[in-house]
């Protein structure tokens, strides 16, 4: 399970409402041989207002100012997390992140990183652009088998199906969620070198080692000259609990 460490003294006192919010560190080795830093913040929506985007110095877009208020929260968390990481490469924590054309985060200058939330938890992945071209951070919690059916065909085909099926025969739903959320982390760390949108049929499973904790993926396209198809990719992923799915690319 991925070392988890709680948020010191000087980290905790940027935590918003803190009473409903606790914050982990965490750090992911790189190919580089360099460091990625990581931020997890566990929270309660019922201690989240849309006020507190002012009180931390969030700039809240005009798309999120119009959603609900789930959207909201997730969206102050995940900027709040990456404010974190930031300060963990010893960045201005009041440094903007914006939002690009496909909905990616912008990162300052010479820095790369990725953010990801969901129902509670929102996490931030961050290190210096010359260690990583593209960082890629997703958390998800194990697909419900209500919603299954609707991401079985977009997410993974029938060859797929079969390989998940294969590992997978006691919890089919953690092998499906694990599919989901690896394309997801591949996409967000392949993006800035691709500069398009790519989906999910652009990567194949062809494996997943439970004792390495890893999803092997094949590029079923070419996305860029260096990405050519063929190509196979690693991504990584550990279970925050039992439930809970965390899977990260670099």
């Amino acid at each position: 399970m991925l070392p988890l460490t709680p948020l010191d003294s000087a980290f905790s006192a940027s935590l918003a409402h803190a009473a409903s919010c606790v914050g982990e560190g965490f750090t992911l080795p790189l190919p580089s041989g360099g460091t990625a830093h990581g931020i997890l913040l566990r929270f309660d929506s019922a201690g989240f207002h849309p006020g507190l985007f002012a009180e931390n110095g969030i700039v809240m877009p005009d798309s999120v100012a119009r959603s609900v208020l789930k959207r909201q929260a997730d969206f102050f968390h995940g900027r709040l997390a990456a404010r974190l990481a930031l300060r963990s490469l010893g960045i201005d924590g009041d440094t903007a992140i914006g939002i690009g054309d496909q909905r990616e985060p912008v990162w300052p200058a010479a820095i790369t990183g990725s953010i990801s939330h969901t129902a509670g938890i929102a996490g931030a992945v961050v290190a210096p652009s010359e260690a990583a071209p593209g960082l890629g951070l997703d958390i998800e919690h194990v697909v419900i088998a209500d919603a299954a059916a609707a991401l079985r065909g977009p997410v993974v085909d029938a060859n797929e199906q079969a390989v998940l099926d294969a590992l997978f025969v006691d919890d089919p739903l953690l092998g499906l969620t694990l599919a989901f959320s690896a394309k997801e982390s591949l996409y967000k760390a392949l993006f800035p070198q691709v500069g398009t949108f790519f989906d999910f049929d652009a990567a194949i499973v062809q494996y997943v080692d439970t004792a390495a904790r890893t999803v092997r993926l094949m590029l079923r396209i070419t996305l860029a000259p260096a990405l050519p198809a063929g190509t196979c990719l690693q991504v990584r992923y550990d279970l925050l609990s039992p439930r809970l799915v965390m899977t990260h690319f670099a």
